[in-house]
Order: C-alpha cells, then structure tokens, then sequence
C-alpha cells in the first residue's frame, strides 16, 4: 500500500480575484446607477473644464512664444563701415554664440522698406541722399540671450548702436512666464477639485455599502481585497468620463479652428494634430488616476474609522 503523499494547497490565481473583482464593479454599477451616472458626469465636466482651459493656455503661450521668437537684434554700423566687411561681421557674430541667423540690410534697402512703411504719408524727395546706415538683423535661439548677446556685438568693430527692443523683450518674456504660472496654477488647482468632488461621490458608494464592507472584515477579507473593487469602480468611471470630455473637446475643436483661421489668420493657433492626440490621452489618464485615487481615499477612510 502505497503511502499517501500531502500536495499543497494553491490558493486562488490572480486570474480569479480580477474576474472577481470586475463582478463586483459591475454588479454595483447596477445596483447604483445614479451614484455611477453621477460620478461619470462630474468627471467629464470637469474634464471638459480642465481640456478647454489647456488648450487656451497652450496657445496663449504658443502665441507669447512665437512674439518674443520674433524679437531680434538690430545692428547699426558706422560710416566707416564698407560692404566687402559683410562677411567678416557675420562670422564674429556666429562665434559669440546663440545667433541663429545674420542679415545685412544695405542702407538703400532700409531706405525702400522706410518708403514703404511710411506710404507716401511723409515725402522722403528732399532728402539730400540716403541718411540711413547699413546695418544687419540677428535672431537668436532664445529671447534670455537678446541682452548678453547685444552687449557683445556692440563691441564689433564699426558698429555704431544696437537695438534689440529691451523693454518689449522683457514685457514679452514676462508675460510668457506669467501665461504658464498661471496656468499650472489653475490646473493644480481644477485637479484638486476634481479629486474632491470623485472621493465624496465615491464615499456616498462606500457609506451605502457601509454594512457590506462590515461584513467582510467580520469574516476575515483583507483591506485589499475590500479596496479593489472599489478602485476599480472609480477608474472606469473617471475613464468614461474623461474619454467622453476628450471627445467632446476633440470634435469641438476641429470644428472651430478653421473659422478661427479665417477670421483671425494672423494670429498662431495650433492645429488639432498638434494638441490633441496629446490631451486626450493625457484627459482618460487622469481621469483614471483621479478616479482611482479618490476611490482610495474613501474606501480608506471608512476602512480606518
């Protein structure tokens, strides 16, 4: 006769607790429809709220971006200056660094754009000769280098002024960092939101399952065990919401850009393929993220009390 051997005993596979716990997910979303209804229309407007708002502030900032972009330094040389020099002054410039770009501007070409930007409103006839100088417009990568990088030139040989609008680059530069202070802040700020008002609609489901929950930790389930369910329950409905948001602000937004274009063409405004493959998906994340941690927030409350 044969000796019995004892085989351990495997607990459940992690395949069963989340078929267990989807169960759960959905037949509370049965028994409680207007909790989840109620959930998933906070999510998505605030959502809308939030998707709405970056939008504005991403094109603000695109819009003080590429304004402070087109700040550029003008160089005025002296009489002393010769043409054949040209190249000899847009090396020296390259070698200072951060110059994207050199261009000479002959005192007779300033001459015609002044004609020009003036429009026949000043008769320019009796000038005696052209009394403009040559001069050249440099760019640079970025608008914090505008002041070192005049400073330097200004040292060049036959270089009589430099001009590189100071006072507008830092109203400029200023209202760039002011457009996305406040931005972060007000995004902070609707996230915190969001968060609150998820984690109380979520606590409403908890405190109706108050004597459920009792139950389980009476017979011995683990915190977790009494905790996934419920986060669960909160990613879905933080996911539909804000996948119904992403939605609304995606087709909303393609159809308004081309009637911005054509009443307001001069100004920059993204194009839908640029913002919104991005936002949307960063709208369902943090739809999750905030439905499952106001889940959490809740259920561990009840759990601790």
């Amino acid at each position: 006769m044969s000796e019995e051997k004892d085989t351990p005993r495997r607990g459940p596979s992690g395949g069963y607790y989340i078929e267990c716990f989807l169960r759960e997910v959905i037949t509370n979303i049965r028994h409680n429809p207007m909790m989840s209804v109620a959930s998933v229309s906070t999510v998505m407007v605030l959502a809308l709220i939030l998707g709405f708002f970056v939008i504005i502030v991403v094109n603000l900032d695109a819009l003080a971006t590429e304004l402070t972009g087109e700040m550029q330094i003008k160089v005025y040389m002296d009489s002393n200056f010769n043409p054949e020099q040209v190249n000899t002054f847009k090396s020296q410039a390259y070698e200072i660094g951060h110059v994207v770009k050199v261009n000479f501007v002959p005192k007779d070409e300033a001459f015609r754009r002044l004609r020009q930007r003036l429009n026949a409103k000043l008769d320019l006839n009796d000038l005696d000769g052209n009394p403009l100088p040559d001069s050249f417009e440099v760019p640079v990568d970025d608008p914090n280098f505008l002041e070192p990088v005049a400073q330097k030139i200004a040292q060049l040989a036959n270089v009589a002024t430099v001009d590189y609008g100071r006072e507008e680059a830092y109203k400029l530069m200023k209202l760039n960092h002011v457009i996305r202070l406040v931005g972060f802040v007000i995004l902070v700020m609707l996230f915190a939101s969001t968060l609150l008002i998820i984690s109380n609609t979520i606590r409403l489901t908890v405190f109706a399952r108050r004597k459920e929950i009792d139950i389980m930790q009476l017979v011995g389930a683990a915190d977790w065990f009494i905790r996934w369910p419920f986060i669960l329950e909160g990613v879905t409905q933080g996911m539909i919401g804000s996948a119904l948001a992403a939605t609304l602000i995606d087709i909303s937004y393609r159809i308004v850009v081309p009637q911005l274009h054509k009443s307001i063409s001069f100004l920059p405004i993204m194009a839908p393929a640029q913002i919104m493959p991005f936002l949307n998906i960063g709208l369902v994340f943090l739809g999750c993220a905030v439905g499952a941690l106001g889940s959490l927030i809740s259920i561990n409350r009840h759990l601790k009390a």
